[in-house]
């Protein structure tokens, strides 16, 4: 039996050497071995030998397919980052757009933000469509706070102005804020409003009625027409828009005494004024608007001296004079005066210019000296709602007191 075993040998310069070795007990002569073994050698040199051109054109695909697998490698590395970062870019943009509409949540413009984050291809795009999601909500409630201010404005009156509604769709299909502003003003809501007032307290005044109850800051008033319509003259909205009034159709005609002391100075017609019980002062039995008041006097008694210095020159000397004259009058049974006039004994018209508005006069007198009389007595005659005349009636003269009304002329 022959065992061979074949040994590769590696050389540098890409030559092999096989080397083939016998084993067993039937070896081939020497020369023979030797011969076959020079024989394989010179295969092996043959097959083994790559000429150098070749050589270096292997060595260099080789290089380049390193190189461009690195490259490619490096590249896509590079895409994933950045495909993973646009994903992680599109959706914090898309948390974003979500919170800033959260006091819009179905605008369906925010779905079309959305949609455009969800397609943008970098990170500029979404950038930008956010600023945009920026400035339209920034004009979105710019809006929305000037139609809250002119429905407030106008109160109940919105809905029937159909200019205030007009204007709402104006305001609504503005682009900047300072659109917004020239139509606002523009549209000169504050002269519209103030006429829409008046009108409704024109209608309320056209009634018919004379007296109404009114509420203004916080007050209760009673006036009559001609007072409603000089306090409403120099009204403003806010004032007017708090301005109601309601007419007073039953009223009763009353006649009280008083003392000045009771009432102060006294109350002229068409005057608002409360009456009050002195025993009661913590709350008004009721409002009262003056038909008509009198000055009830006795007798005038009037007195007066008045001394008069006369200079005397005699021969060169002089000397002085002095003399004190007195004078007075009385005027007795004063209303028989207006009787005697009313049986036309007594000119009217010396009468009127004697005594018109006296009570007035004697007003205006007192407040200007500062000196009151008080032993004066009023008699006046009122008018009270129909719900206030028990209260009134019921009460002694001597506890009742006048006050003028804030409001009133």
């Amino acid at each position: 039996m022959v065992l061979i075993h074949i040994i590769s040998i590696y050389y540098p310069h890409n030559i092999d050497f096989v080397v083939i070795v016998y084993y067993g007990r039937d070896f081939m002569p020497a020369e023979e071995y030797s011969d076959k073994l020079k024989s394989l050698k010179t295969k092996s040199k043959k097959s083994s030998r790559i000429p150098p051109k070749q050589l270096r054109i292997a060595l260099v695909l080789v290089v380049s397919v390193i190189v461009v697998f690195e490259v490619y490698n490096i590249y896509f590395t590079a895409k994933n980052r950045e495909v993973e970062e646009l994903t992680y870019n599109k959706e914090v943009a898309i948390d974003t757009i979500d919170k800033l509409f959260f006091e819009y949540p179905n605008d369906p413009q925010k779905i079309s933000y959305i949609i455009q984050v969800q397609q943008s291809s970098n990170k500029n795009d979404i950038s930008k469509i956010l600023s945009e999601v920026r400035d339209y909500l920034q004009i979105k409630r710019y809006k929305a706070l000037a139609v809250d201010q002119i429905k407030s404005m106008y109160g109940e009156y919105y809905r029937s102005s159909l200019k205030a509604n007009e204007l709402e769709r104006k305001i609504n299909d503005a682009k900047t804020t300072s659109e917004v502003d020239t139509l606002f003003k523009q549209a000169n809501v504050e002269e519209e409003i103030k006429e829409i007032l008046e009108r409704s307290l024109q209608r309320t005044i056209g009634s018919g009625d004379n007296y109404f109850y009114v509420k203004m800051a916080g007050q209760s008033y009673f006036m009559t027409k001609e007072n409603v319509l000089d306090i409403t003259k120099s009204m403003g909205i806010m004032q007017l828009k708090e301005f109601t009034i309601t007419p007073v159709s039953n009223l009763n005609k009353l006649t009280v005494t008083v003392s000045s002391k009771q009432c102060g100075k006294m109350p002229l017609s068409g005057d608002s004024v409360l009456i009050y019980n002195k025993n009661t002062p913590e709350s008004p039995m009721g409002y009262a608007i003056i038909d008509s008041s009198y000055v009830i006097l006795p007798n005038i008694g009037y007195s007066e001296e008045r001394a008069v210095s006369n200079k005397i020159t005699d021969d060169d000397v002089s000397s002085n004079l002095e003399t004190t004259s007195s004078i007075s009058y009385s005027l007795n049974n004063l209303p028989g005066v207006l009787h005697a006039t009313a049986a036309d004994k007594l000119d009217i018209a010396t009468v009127n210019e004697k005594f018109g508005r006296y009570g007035e006069k004697l007003n205006k007198i007192s407040e200007n000296t500062q000196i009151f009389d008080e032993n004066v007595k009023y008699m006046l005659i009122i008018a009270v709602p129909s719900e206030s005349v028990s209260a009134i009636v019921s009460q002694k003269s001597e506890d009742l007191y006048i006050v003028k009304a804030a409001g009133g002329n």
